[in-house]
């Protein structure tokens, strides 16, 4: 009698098992499944604020276009998709010189690729692996100099800008600024580790094809390397007090930290020296995160002398970094991390330079007497197909806090 007991509750947890495999992706890669929900936001009317950034009811309806349009472009294939929301994320402890950045707001869809089937026999995604399309007002990317920001500035990298060589050697896979759709505007392909997206393409569309940023001259540079050696220096000794007792070894320790210290003054006194009447050039930094450790380098611009690459050091424009808080975005960027050697990778990105009509968007933005009160509308209807899961509850109904974008 036991056993029968057991029987049930035994069937019950094959059941469970089996409904929690993945499905293999091969199998689903001809298959509309589309998104797990389309959903047709009308606008906010509410402000929302994150931190010290106020978000108005015609920024957030502005988000609500973005996704409208995202969904209106593209069904996905082979993967399950949805699409959120997003305003500029939270600080936390390890984020706070994000404070910088200017307020960004639009939209991203996640594009499931690893799914499963749940107790319905409904497509749910089988773990977060996914694929991103992100459509952001006065979004930074790029490389950010972790060392040198500061809760008031933020500087950043853009490694392979203008270099159409490294561009080449990722065009088989993810770069396209060379594609027909996309080569009017601004392009950049990022294969940097450090960023919050590597392997992406982002289009800025920007008032006049104008980029956003501006360069840094070396006398900024050196001021904010200032800055990062007092930094440094008041980490170094808060370190040695808690991590020495009192007494010899925190002496010991302590010393060692003022001497590294003004070593560090006196190499930065020599860089301003000798730079004294190029101070006004662009600063090139010789490494993808300079910091503010000149006794391993000397100089902050050549490093050890050796050749190699050197990349400009940017900052948002100041201009436009104060309008972003204005109602009206002050550029958009598109970016997305679809790999063309990937069958969904491919799909989406043909829904993106195909479909999507980015001269619509800048014109909404930035040129609105051609728009003249038209609609959003793709320049090619997606797949209309029914996939499965169009109608399940999505994760988007709500205004997501942008964060986790992995």
């Amino acid at each position: 009698m036991k056993a029968h007991r057991f029987v049930p509750f035994l069937l019950a947890a094959v059941v469970s098992t089996a409904t929690a495999q993945q499905v293999p992706r091969q199998s689903l890669q001809d298959s509309v499944i589309g998104w797990m929900k389309v959903y047709k936001f009308t606008g906010a009317r509410a402000p929302m604020t994150v931190d010290t950034k106020r978000y108005s009811p015609a920024q957030l309806s502005i988000a609500d276009s973005i996704a409208n349009w995202i969904q209106a472009s593209y069904t996905p294939k082979g993967a399950l998709g949805d699409v959120t929301r997003s305003v500029s994320p939270r600080l936390g402890a390890h984020s706070q010189n994000d404070a910088s950045l200017p307020q960004a707001y639009g939209a991203y869809a996640k594009t499931y690729i690893e799914l499963k089937y749940d107790a319905n026999r409904k497509l749910v995604p089988f773990s977060n692996s996914h694929l991103t399309w992100s459509i952001q007002a006065n979004l930074v990317f790029g490389e950010p100099l972790i060392s040198l920001n500061t809760p008031s500035q933020y500087y950043f990298l853009l490694p392979n800008f203008h270099r159409p060589e490294a561009a080449k050697q990722a065009s088989q896979r993810y770069d396209l600024s060379e594609h027909p759709a996309l080569k009017r505007y601004i392009t950049y392909f990022n294969d940097q580790l450090r960023s919050t997206r590597a392997n992406a393409t982002y289009v800025v569309l920007a008032k006049d094809n104008k980029l956003p940023f501006v360069t840094v001259t070396r006398a900024e540079y050196i001021e904010t390397l200032s800055g990062a050696i007092e930094r440094k220096h008041a980490a170094e000794r808060e370190s040695a007090i808690k991590g020495w007792p009192e007494g010899k070894a925190r002496t010991t320790a302590l010393a060692g930290v003022d001497e590294r210290y003004q070593r560090r003054l006196s190499l930065l006194a020599a860089n301003r020296e000798k730079y004294a009447a190029r101070l006004q050039e662009a600063a090139e930094v010789f490494s993808l995160q300079p910091d503010a450790l000149l006794e391993n380098y000397k100089d902050a611009f050549e490093g050890s002398g050796g050749p190699g690459e050197r990349y400009p050091v940017y900052k948002v424009d100041p201009r436009l970094a104060e309008l972003a808080k204005s109602d009206s975005p002050q550029w958009i960027v598109v970016w997305w991390d679809g790999d063309l050697r990937d069958p969904v990778g491919k799909q989406q990105i043909d829904a993106i330079t195909t479909n999507f009509d980015f001269q619509y968007v800048y014109d909404f933005f930035f040129a609105p007497e051609n728009v003249k009160g038209r609609s959003y509308k793709p320049l090619h209807a997606p797949d209309a197909r029914k996939g499965g899961g169009e109608d399940a509850p999505g994760t988007g109904q709500e205004l997501g806090v942008m964060g986790a974008l992995t």
